[in-house]
């Protein structure tokens, strides 16, 4: 796939690729053409591909599964089209200074954020016209995206299912390598889990994910290796509490990312925030025990192979 073509999906939907092939700080978008109405969802794909699509004038409608910038960064090619955000994502849609506080610590890292969105992603202030909620339907001529709550990720975050089609546009739950992420404020890992099992009931033929390619055999398989990530972080949590560390230890240690060489005043606060989920969890758990400094694992708890 490259960047700027579409791919086609199922009926009058088609995958619009993404630059980097929708890797973050991007992501690939999808073009619904329907009763003479146009809609794109996410349109985070960067400014060479979607400066074309706003030029020509065929947009009708946007559509963001959530609030984060790599979804949304370019709205504000679509002035004249209508709008739509999550309602519970609506006080902060569009305007960079209010989500950056919401997305980032207030001070010195919301500003970083700032400056990230802006110069990597081409973020600019957009005004949304309009939400919807889950449970709701959004109507594309005779195409139905019904509107599936799935919070964890940010607390606004949505999926769309086409029941026509047994199509899923997943956004963030992404099923990449990487696993998922929840390194807001806001975010849950309790809820990033229940998510994706509540998606996984739906029984998708067809899962489009926001960061990789269409997926359509070995969704089950693929839910379990995303939700697995998560148990994987735990094992590595718990070989680095062997010995006493503060949550600032494991921060740089990088469990996660693996290390913080870009935007590592970002990387180390958001893998911050996720790791002290995973600890409270393994507290409540009895896995490991608070300490002086931070925590320690228990004696009996071993971590898995």
């Amino acid at each position: 796939m490259k960047p700027g073509e579409l791919v086609h999906l199922a009926g009058p939907v088609w995958l619009l690729v993404g630059q980097r092939q929708g890797a973050f700080p991007f992501c690939h978008g999808v073009l619904i053409e329907d009763g003479g109405v146009t809609a794109l969802v996410d349109p985070g794909c960067g400014p060479s591909v979607l400066e074309p699509l706003a030029a020509s004038g065929r947009v009708d409608m946007v559509i963001n599964s959530h609030t984060h910038p790599d979804h949304c960064s370019g709205n504000h090619f679509f002035t004249q089209a209508e709008i739509l955000v999550p309602q519970a994502g609506w006080e902060t849609a569009g305007d960079k200074t209010r989500l950056s506080e919401r997305l980032a610590r207030p001070g010195a890292l919301a500003r970083a954020w700032r400056e990230f969105v802006t110069l990597e992603m081409g973020f600019a202030d957009f005004r949304p016209t309009g939400t919807f909620a889950p449970g709701q339907e959004i109507k594309i001529g005779s195409t139905v995206l019904q509107v599936v709550g799935t919070p964890g990720h940010t607390a606004d975050h949505c999926c769309f299912w086409l029941p026509q089609h047994g199509m899923l546009l997943s956004a963030d739950i992404d099923l990449t390598p990487f696993g998922p992420f929840y390194g807001h404020r806001e975010s849950s890992l309790e809820q990033v889990r229940a998510s994706v099992e509540k998606v996984r009931r739906l029984r998708p033929r067809l899962l489009v994910s926001a960061h990789r390619e269409p997926m359509r055999q070995g969704l089950d398989q693929a839910m379990d290796d995303y939700l697995g990530v998560l148990d994987k972080r735990d094992r590595r949590l718990l070989r680095l509490l062997t010995k006493e560390c503060s949550l600032e230890d494991l921060a740089e240690a990088s469990p996660i990312y693996g290390a913080h060489r870009s935007r590592p005043e970002l990387t180390r606060y958001w893998e911050g925030k996720m790791v002290g989920q995973h600890l409270a969890a393994l507290l409540a758990q009895g896995h490991i025990q608070a300490t002086p400094r931070g925590y320690q694992a228990v004696p009996s708890s071993e971590p898995s192979p």
